[in-house]
């Protein structure tokens, strides 16, 4: 065993030593987003070694029809809670502001982000420059930052509703309302609710079911690295669209089982995150699941940023350390080569980012 996860836990107290109990598990034995009982073994004996919380081990089954993942057995929704007692959402994350940029270059990049920003999604922030529009053109990576930042939405008109579900500490919420947008959030951690509630926030415990007296209320729905961790994920999709007005947009950010990264990571891959993340996507599945549900003009988005988090994470991971650790830190020459001059097609990109809308009624 690594002596660096041996510094992380000790050893006898190692979660996964301990099983999660019978009673707490239930079987999958179909693709819970297609139904196909045809499946291969993915991976087994996966355990929590992202946040060190969960116990048990755990198979990873492949989906030959939607070529999805899923766990078999999995956690049931009673438990699942004990998977989530140091989760990233249970503080806030950094405030934004101007103070740490330094240096003529620096000020510039903020500049023009911010005109970027304000044109694009109706922010007014400062200092601010028109010719951030360029921004694409001049700084490509920084403009996906910030495109994610704001989930690629549109910029709102006056009283227009967003709901983001899994909300967590409230980050993206005060982005969307400094936008324009008029925000609420529900999230089933209380811990990341009570840090969203101080920071003024309008978010409340619960799930998506929590909101089935309620139709046609909202303009937006966003689900970032939400989807792989709930049950059923047809019936989210199935909620999501009758809460949408017609014309309404759905964003969905989350892992992607056939990216260049799991498969070159494989078992230590980050996106894996045994036993948070129930299903893991293809860009088949997640597509035939949105079409299904009453979507269309589907779009995927490049994310080149992040394959350098998910590949330090992963080599972190692979060499039995803690992937949101500092050792190592940056990657071998070799893979860092891999990451800026090999060609990675859009669908086998680390993450599936899309924006979809709901058919007009």
């Amino acid at each position: 065993m690594s002596e660096a996860i041996k510094n992380v836990v000790s050893p006898a107290k190692l979660p996964w030593h301990t099983a999660w109990p019978t009673d707490e598990l239930e079987h999958v034995p179909a693709c819970p987003v297609c139904g196909s009982v045809v499946r291969e073994t993915l991976h087994e004996n996966l355990v929590d070694n992202v946040f060190f919380v969960a116990p048990g081990q755990w198979t990873l089954y492949h989906c030959t029809q939607c070529k999805n993942a899923y766990l078999d057995p999995r956690p049931d929704q009673l438990s699942i809670g004990k998977a989530y007692g140091t989760y990233y959402t249970h503080t806030a994350g950094e405030t934004r502001t101007g103070s740490s940029q330094s240096g003529a270059l620096q000020r510039l990049k903020l500049r023009l982000s911010n005109g970027y920003i304000n044109q694009r999604y109706g922010t007014a922030r400062e200092p601010a420059s028109p010719s951030g529009r360029w921004l694409g053109r001049l700084l490509p990576r920084q403009r996906q930052r910030l495109d994610v930042e704001f989930r690629y939405l549109p910029k709102p008109h006056a009283g227009q509703k967003l709901l983001d579900i899994g909300c967590g500490n409230g980050d993206f919420l005060l982005s969307a309302r400094e936008a324009g947008w008029d925000v609420a959030g529900i999230d089933p951690d209380p811990k990341a609710v009570a840090v969203a509630t101080q920071r003024g926030l309008d978010v409340s415990v619960g799930s998506i079911e929590s909101l089935t007296n309620r139709s046609g209320c909202f303009d937006a729905i966003t689900l970032s690295h939400v989807l792989e961790h709930v049950h059923e994920p047809q019936r989210v999709v199935q909620a999501i669209h009758r809460l949408l007005k017609p014309g309404g947009v759905i964003y969905i950010d989350t892992p992607n089982i056939e990216s260049r990264g799991a498969q070159y990571w494989g078992r230590n891959w980050r996106g894996l995150e045994t036993p948070r993340h129930l299903v893991l996507f293809s860009l088949t599945g997640l597509t035939g699941l949105l079409k299904a549900g009453g979507f269309e003009n589907l779009q995927l988005k490049r994310r080149t940023a992040v394959r350098k988090f998910v590949y330090l994470s992963s080599l972190r991971m692979r060499q039995g350390k803690p992937p949101n650790g500092r050792d190592p830190a940056k990657l071998p020459l070799m893979l860092r080569l891999r990451l800026k001059y090999s060609f990675t097609r859009l669908e086998q990109e680390e993450f599936l980012t899309l924006v979809a809308w709901k058919k007009d009624a």
